[in-house]
């Protein structure tokens, strides 16, 4: 009886560890490889999927920003913004989950939605 929590115990903190390593682990590569997949000079400064392939994109190289068509097989400057649309640098920060990913306001009418979808006021 005591060897089976015994091993029951281990069994848990093996899991634990195991767990806690692969955090760790996939941190340390996403730190590694985010300059490489994220860009020094270009990034993507919103995005609207129009259609299951296609999509619009706003993109910044050096200070100059692009509206972009993309699909599967077409890349296509459609135009030179000139108004820049800011950077937010804040922009899916982490530790901020969900409501990091939107701010305030938007944040506050997707939850009266879902209050008037529950019937909650």
């Amino acid at each position: 009886m005591i060897g089976d929590i015994f091993s029951m115990l281990f069994a848990l903190i093996g899991t634990v560890c195991v767990i806690m390593l692969t955090y760790f682990a996939s941190k340390w590569y996403a730190k590694k490889m985010g300059p490489i997949a994220g860009g020094k000079h270009i990034k993507v400064v919103d995005r609207l999927v129009v259609s299951k392939t296609g999509s619009i994109l706003i993109v910044d190289i050096e200070g100059h920003q692009y509206m972009m068509g993309i699909s599967d097989q077409n890349v296509q400057i459609l135009m030179e913004l000139d108004e820049t649309i800011p950077l937010s640098m804040d922009h899916g920060a982490v530790g901020d989950g969900f409501k990091g990913l939107i701010s305030g306001d938007s944040y506050r009418s997707l939850l009266s939605a879902m209050k008037k979808r529950r019937g909650v006021d």
